[in-house]
C-alpha cells in the first residue's frame, strides 16, 4: 500500500472512530428502556398480578417516629421527615419469589429506598410461595412534601432486569390526602414482631 493510501485510510478510519463514539451517545438512552422490567400498575385495595408475583396493597400509615418494643424501654426512633408504613400480602405465582428491589417513586421521579436504619426492618417474608398469600409491611422515611402521588414499585430479586416482573402501586395519595396526612401524622408506630 502507498503512503497516500495510508494516509487517507487512517484519515477514514480516524473519522470512521469519531463517527461511532458520536452515535454512541444516542444509544444508551435507547438501550437503557428497553432493559427495564417489565412493569404491571395498580392501585390500592387491588391485586395486582404479573407472570411471577401478585401484591395487594391494603392501607398505608403515616407517622412521625418509630416505636421499638425492647427490654426494659422501648426504643423511640424519630424522622426528620414522616416515616410512610406500607402494609401489603404478597403471593408468587408460579415459584418460590424473593421480593428484590422495594422502592417508593413519589411525583417528580424521587425515589426512596426503605428506610436504612438498621434497627427498623421490612417485616414480611423473605421467600412467598406460589398460590400462598404473605403478609409484608414496607417502612420508608420520606420528605413530608413528597407525600402526594407515592406509588409503591417492588420487583424480583434477578441479576438481571431485562423482561422481569415488576410492580407499580398507586397508593392513592392524592394532595388533599397529603394535606390530611402531613398535618395530621401519627405520633408513633409501634413496630409489631413476627
Amino acid at each position: 500500500m502507498s503512503v497516500p493510501r495510508k494516509v487517507v485510510a487512517g484519515l477514514l478510519t480516524a473519522g470512521l472512530l469519531a463517527l461511532a463514539m458520536w452515535l454512541s451517545t444516542f444509544k444508551p438512552h435507547m438501550r437503557a428502556k428497553a432493559q427495564d422490567p417489565i412493569t404491571t400498575s395498580g392501585r390500592i385495595g387491588t391485586v395486582v398480578d404479573n407472570r411471577d408475583f401478585s401484591v395487594k396493597v391494603d392501607r398505608v400509615d403515616v407517622a412521625r417516629s418509630i416505636t421499638k418494643s425492647s427490654f426494659p424501654t422501648p426504643k423511640v426512633m424519630r424522622s426528620l421527615g414522616l416515616f410512610m408504613i406500607v402494609h401489603l400480602d404478597i403471593k408468587s405465582n408460579q415459584k418460590p419469589f424473593q421480593a428484590g428491589h422495594v422502592r417508593l417513586v413519589t411525583r417528580g421521579g424521587v425515589t426512596y429506598d426503605e428506610t436504612g436504619r438498621a434497627a427498623i426492618a421490612a417485616f414480611g417474608n423473605d421467600d412467598y410461595q406460589p398460590m400462598l398469600w404473605a403478609p409484608a409491611t414496607y417502612i420508608f422515611e420520606i420528605a413530608p412534601d413528597r407525600l402526594a402521588g407515592a406509588r409503591l414499585v417492588l420487583g424480583g430479586s434477578a441479576l438481571l432486569d431485562q423482561l422481569s416482573a415488576e410492580t407499580s402501586v398507586d397508593l392513592g395519595i392524592n394532595g388533599d390526602r397529603a394535606a390530611q396526612l402531613r398535618a395530621h401524622p401519627a405520633a408513633t408506630y409501634t413496630l409489631k414482631t413476627l
